[in-house]
């Protein structure tokens, strides 16, 4: 029965559309066959390994080694004093607190020097900004003295058990580094909202994905952790690309250490609120991303890099640079081919996409440690028409920008 209803929902679906099954395979061959099988296989795999997770015993925490969180703030005044109070609130009972102004201009250092004055942190200043928001995590190095690294963003507010959260899979001896995962916390509009949906697919499709396939590729400077020895040996982060995570992150694979994701070590993250802001951010991020591949090309086909140098980096070269043009080209040239069926594109394009989207969304909500992240469902036909279309635009801008030697700065 319920063969022969779809059955019949295909054939008046074929109907109305007054295509016939070869002239949609034609025009969907793109999706069909890069989306359709990343998406089922993605949705299919971490479904079965969330299932697995919630049964399986948890490994016992070995001691509490002691943390330094170092916080990178150039004129942070309006968010600063916020991050110092959601770290000290930490159930971790060995934590030191380091931050860092690296020359601001505001009210940062005196904000930050009331929590210094009162030995709760450790405030150190640079008079004139680095530049760099490598070069401020470094600075701060110098001053810790924990076994593990943590960076936290000055505009990242922590829940009270994510630093006992992002450290516990270092009781493995083999992980090197491990991604927190970061949302949104200032939901205030539109912009705000399709970043917070886009976070939810990031970290809990994407950074659970890479984690499980041993392909983790960036833990992020807003919320990550690192050991103090493998850092070291690695020269900690190197201010040559913008992305000074992403390639710290690549370093650690090539020392062969494993990369972990701690869905349950949440940091909430401020974003941008003005678009302006938004595609500064996002086309610094691209860019970044381009310098740190360049830079670590050699990686590419190793196998002595394993699935970051046979799967990974190559799959990131070929999805988010290659295939956007590929994609953007294969939109562009389908009405040259089938301007008699203009509505029926725009019907069969739209319906795929939203089916795949929503797809994915269902699976990160439920992935998710907080339920109601459900309540982004309805932003998907925005995302699918507008945010991530535009989105593409900003990164191939991007990418020409860097091939054509624009400077960009933290």
């Amino acid at each position: 029965m319920l063969i022969e209803g779809i059955r019949w929902l295909i054939s008046e679906f074929l109907r109305a559309i007054q295509m016939t099954p070869e002239e949609i395979i034609a025009i969907l061959i793109v999706p069909l066959l890069v989306d359709m099988p990343r998406t089922l296989g993605k949705v299919t795999l971490l479904l079965s390994k969330g299932l697995y997770d919630k049964f399986r015993k948890k490994p016992s925490r070995r001691g509490s080694p002691l943390i330094s969180v170092i916080v990178p703030a150039h004129n942070e005044e309006a968010v600063i004093a916020q991050t110092i109070n959601s770290l000290l609130r930490q159930d971790y009972p060995n934590l030191e607190i380091i931050v860092v102004d690296d020359g601001s201009t505001d009210r940062t250092y005196e904000i930050a020097q009331r929590f210094a004055s009162e030995g709760l942190i450790k405030l150190v200043h640079r008079e004139k900004a680095s530049g760099k928001k490598a070069r401020a995590v470094n600075y701060g190095v110098l001053f810790s003295r924990g076994e593990i690294i943590v960076t936290v963003d000055a505009d990242t507010l922590l829940e009270p058990s994510s630093i006992s959260e992002l450290i516990e899979p270092f009781s493995n001896p083999a992980v090197g580094a491990v991604s927190g995962n970061v949302r949104v916390l200032n939901k205030v509009n539109l912009l705000t909202r399709l970043q917070a949906y886009e976070y939810l697919m990031a970290m809990e499709m994407g950074r659970r994905f890479q984690a499980i396939s041993g392909m983790l590729m960036i833990i992020p400077g807003a919320f990550g952790a690192i050991r103090r020895r493998l850092a070291s040996s690695l020269g900690f982060y190197d201010p040559d690309t913008i992305t000074e995570d992403f390639d710290i992150t690549l370093k650690i694979h090539k020392s062969r250490m494993k990369v972990v994701f701690a869905s349950r070590a949440i940091g909430w993250t401020v974003v941008p609120e003005s678009w302006r802001e938004w595609v500064r951010q996002r086309t610094r991020w691209t860019a970044g991303q381009l310098q740190t591949l360049i830079k670590h090309r050699n990686v590419f086909f190793k196998p002595f890099f394993k699935t970051i140098g046979l799967l990974a980096t190559p799959d990131m070269l070929f999805t988010d640079i290659v295939l956007l043009f590929v994609r953007t080209a294969w939109i562009v040239a389908l009405p040259l081919f089938y301007l008699q069926l203009l509505p029926q594109l725009f019907v069969l394009i739209s319906l795929f996409y939203i089916v795949n989207e929503l797809t994915v969304a269902v699976a990160a909500a439920l992935l998710s440690p907080r339920k109601r992240d459900l309540l982004y469902l309805p932003l998907i036909p925005i995302v699918v028409f507008f945010y991530r279309p535009f989105y593409g635009l900003v990164r191939m801008k991007a990418y020409m920008e860097e091939m054509a030697g624009k400077s960009f700065t933290w």
